[in-house]
């Protein structure tokens, strides 16, 4: 437990070669790129409101590249590839990753609210607006 304190442990360019989370980092891949099928999925055929499918129009493109960086990371630690397998881009990521998941579950249903009453005041103000000639 020390030695996660240490900068040490996370500046290693080539930390050691017995990574024993190959299966669960394997089984996260696989959980983020079925996510982004999934999320695309809802958003084309499940969602009929299109306040939300704006909103989610950009999870599945992130959900992908997420997935992408972390196969990556695994590839280049499995390969023992030095400074690119460092445990400090994991952590990096990890910390982005969450930070991008909290956003967005502490904001959505503001955001949404707000979508809405920007969009019941366009609506309000375009009915004064002169129609569009053909």
């Amino acid at each position: 437990m020390e030695r996660l304190l240490t900068l040490q442990y996370y500046f290693t360019p080539r930390p050691d070669p017995d990574f024993r989370f190959t299966k669960i980092t394997l089984a996260l891949i696989v959980l983020f790129f079925v996510a982004a099928v999934g999320v695309r999925y809802y958003r084309k055929k499940v969602a009929k409101d299109p306040i939300i499918k704006k909103m989610i129009k950009r999870y599945p493109g992130k959900l992908m590249t997420f997935g992408t960086l972390l196969l990556f990371l695994l590839l280049v630690r499995e390969a023992g590839i030095p400074f690119v397998s460092m445990r400090f881009l994991w952590f990096a990521l990890l910390l982005y990753v969450v930070c991008w998941a909290a956003k967005i579950l502490l904001n959505f249903k503001k955001d949404y609210r707000r979508r809405i009453r920007q969009v019941h005041t366009h609506a309000e103000r375009a009915k004064y607006l002169p129609k569009r000639k053909k």
